[in-house]
C-alpha cells in the first residue's frame, strides 16, 4: 500500500514540475526565459536596408551556405520558400538562428550577436522566391 502512495506523490510532482516548465515556456526548441525578445511581433531593425542586406548576404555565405547552400536548401531546409519549419515571422526566424533547433541547427547568438543575426534575416528575405 505504501509503494502505490508514494508512486501516485512522486508522478503528482513530476506532472507539477512539467506543467510549470510548460507554462515558463521551457520546452525544447524554446529561447530560454528572459533572454531577448521574442514573438511574433518583434521586427527586424534591418529590414529592407541595402548595406545590411549585403552584410548579411556576406555573413550567411561564411556561416550558413555549408547547410543552406544558396538559400534553397541542402543539408538545412529551403530559405527562400513559403514553407517554415519553425514559422517565418521574423521573431521566429531570430529565434531559430539565435537559439538553434534539435536535429541539427546550432545557436548562433554568441557568435554573431543580434545585429548580425537581423542582417542574416534582411538577407534571407531579400532571396525569397514566390
Amino acid at each position: 500500500m505504501k509503494q502505490k502512495s508514494m508512486f501516485g506523490m512522486v508522478f503528482l510532482a513530476v506532472l507539477a514540475v512539467l506543467s510549470l516548465a510548460s507554462a515558463e515556456g521551457l520546452h525544447a526548441g524554446a529561447a530560454p526565459v528572459g533572454s531577448a525578445p521574442t514573438g511574433k511581433e518583434m521586427q527586424n531593425p534591418f529590414a529592407g536596408k541595402p548595406e545590411a542586406i549585403k552584410e548579411g548576404d556576406k555573413i550567411f555565405d561564411e556561416k550558413c551556405s555549408e547547410c543552406h547552400m544558396d538559400g534553397t536548401g541542402g543539408a538545412g531546409p529551403n530559405l527562400t520558400d513559403d514553407t517554415w519549419i519553425y514559422g517565418g515571422s521574423d521573431a521566429e526566424v531570430f529565434e531559430t538562428i539565435a537559439y538553434g533547433r534539435k536535429g541539427g541547427m546550432p545557436s548562433w547568438k554568441k557568435e554573431l550577436g543580434e545585429d548580425n543575426i537581423w542582417k542574416v534575416i534582411s538577407f534571407i528575405r531579400s532571396i525569397y522566391r514566390k
